[in-house]
């Protein structure tokens, strides 16, 4: 629950001027696990203490984390893709391009578009965002029962869903952990491609903000830590 001080103190940072970042963090399985892990999260510490910076990430359902940043009241959202809504904002480097594809059962044809999933019931995984391209069309049998990547897999794999749009490694991870051997998906054929982003607030802090966290991670590029961060557990759904 936010604190009194914290609703009354929206965005703009007027006390200490611009050295601390509040972060409303959507809860994401491998990236955002808690306040202090997950990929995204580790990311956004080291840049924050590279920059100087006070980080106070807290998470929140997505549509509340991106209601809290809209109306002002933290600094950042984290994260957020290119199916999103258009949010008036400055944008951190991108901390991960999402290649999502069709994982099926073994034994069937292998879709390569969205027009192949018309008439099929697909799963999508809770929490994640998805294009409006694939959202869109109705001629699709949604769902979005399966909390997690790996909750996604095993219902596929049970015959409960006749494919899953899953993020390539993080989907690869969830057949390895539920033991399962009948899925496959084209590895040549995402069905959509997204960038995610931290959004920072349209203000001067904000822009601030942007561009210290922009220049760490520039240097965690250069330097090696960027790739570290992103090696040192892969998702796991």
């Amino acid at each position: 629950m936010l604190s009194l001080t914290f609703l009354l103190a929206p965005g703009s940072l007027a006390a200490d001027g611009c050295n601390k970042m509040t972060v409303a963090a959507a809860e994401i399985p491998h990236f955002v696990e808690s306040e202090s892990e997950g990929e995204f999260v580790v990311l956004l510490q080291s840049a924050a203490k590279r920059a100087d910076l006070a980080l106070d990430i807290r998470l929140y359902p997505k549509k509340r984390a991106l209601g809290l940043f809209q109306m002002g009241v933290v600094d950042a959202l984290m994260p957020h893709s290119s199916a999103g809504a258009d949010v008036a904002s400055y944008k951190s480097l991108p901390i991960l391009t999402k290649r999502d594809f069709a994982f099926v059962r073994k034994g069937g044809s292998v879709p390569s578009s969205v027009s192949d999933l018309e008439g099929l019931r697909i799963g999508l995984t809770a929490q994640y965002a998805y294009p409006k391209s694939l959202t869109a069309n109705d001629e699709i049998d949604f769902s979005r029962e399966p909390n997690s990547d790996l909750d996604n897999i095993r219902m596929l794999s049970a015959g409960r869903l006749d494919g899953s749009i899953i993020e390539e490694q993080s989907g690869l991870r969830a057949i390895a952990e539920a033991g399962v051997d009948n899925i496959v998906y084209d590895e040549t054929s995402p069905i959509n491609e997204l960038s995610v982003w931290i959004l920072f607030a349209k203000t001067e802090c904000g822009a601030l903000h942007a561009e210290k966290i922009n220049a760490a991670f520039r240097a965690m590029i250069n330097d090696g830590e960027w790739a570290a961060i992103k090696k040192a557990d892969p998702p796991n759904g």
